[in-house]
Order: C-alpha cells, then structure tokens, then sequence
C-alpha cells in the first residue's frame, strides 16, 4: 500500500486517507479462508481415494457414502467461503473519480460511488473481547444492490477517524 494518512492499523487490515479525496482500506478477513481450503482438499482427496478403492472393489459399496459426503460438505465449504472472500479485499474509495475499487483474491471489481447507500458499525459476532468499547465492530460500506463491503475491523473508538472521513465524503452513516 502506498503512502497516507494512517486512519486504523492493526492485525485486521489497515485504512489510509491520501488526501481528502481517497480512502483505502485493507481488510482481508481471516484465516479462516485459509483453514477451509485446506481441510476441503483434504476430504476431496480422501473422497476420491475411498471411491477409487470402492471401484477397485477392495472395499464394500456402502463406504461410497462416506466418500460422497465428505465431498459434498468440501464443495458447500469452498462455495460459502468464495461468497464470504467477495466481502473482503482491498478498497479503494475515490470521491473524486467517483467509483470504488474492490481487489480482493483472484477478482477485481468496480462499483460506482453512487451506488453507496451508507455506513454502519456493527459488533463483529466472532468477538471474544466481553467489554463495553473494546469489542471489535465492522466497518460496513452498503451498496443499492444490496452487497456489503468490509472496509475495516477494529473497537469502535479506532474506526472514528475512518468515520469522520467518510462523513466529510458524504456518505451517510
């Protein structure tokens, strides 16, 4: 990322203001993108061995359904983590230019400025932090066609600045 001035750094991602005119953020979720892989290429792997075994008729039919499974449940991970990596990325909100820019995992996408509806600040669900001010929130960008944007993650009292900046851009909270 390039040089700016720096809104929120922390283990989540980071928001820079370059000017008063654009915003980026940099949150890029969690490891759990990572784990899911991971695991999913494990069950695909095991599946189709258990099926190649059960072909070769080294082991009884009824096994198949655990290969069947384990493949199924993969796919549904890997779906549900492709739709959660499209909330996350790296955003850039130019005001001047009028769009914003998403650059997230193997896709790159474009929305204009327009299309922002507002800005919340909701408790991230995950939090484990129990006190009041402390636990984590979302920065949320909501769009007209109804897609959230994760621009940041951090206590309320961190996302202030980000707040403000977006609130001088004219974005609605």
């Amino acid at each position: 990322m390039t040089e700016g001035e720096v809104l929120l750094s922390n283990a989540d991602g980071a928001i820079l203001a370059h000017g008063d005119e654009v915003l980026v953020c940099d949150c890029q979720g969690d490891g759990l993108d990572l784990a899911v892989r991971r695991v999913a290429t494990f069950a695909l792997v095991a599946s189709i061995i258990i099926a190649s075994i059960v072909t070769a008729r080294a082991a009884p039919l009824p096994i198949l359904f655990i290969a069947v499974t384990w493949a199924a449940g993969a796919t549904a991970a890997l779906l549900a983590v492709r739709r959660r990596r499209r909330l996350h990325g790296v955003f850039r909100l130019d005001f001047e230019r009028g769009e914003i820019v998403q650059e997230g995992r193997g896709f790159r996408r474009i929305f204009p400025m327009g299309t922002v509806v507002g800005v919340s600040t909701p408790p991230a669900l995950d939090a484990e932090v129990d006190e009041p001010g402390l636990a984590p929130r979302w920065l949320l960008l909501h769009l007209a066609n109804g897609e959230t944007l994760r621009l940041g993650r951090a206590p309320a009292y961190a996302l202030g600045p980000a707040l403000a900046f977006l609130k001088r851009a004219g974005v609605e909270a």
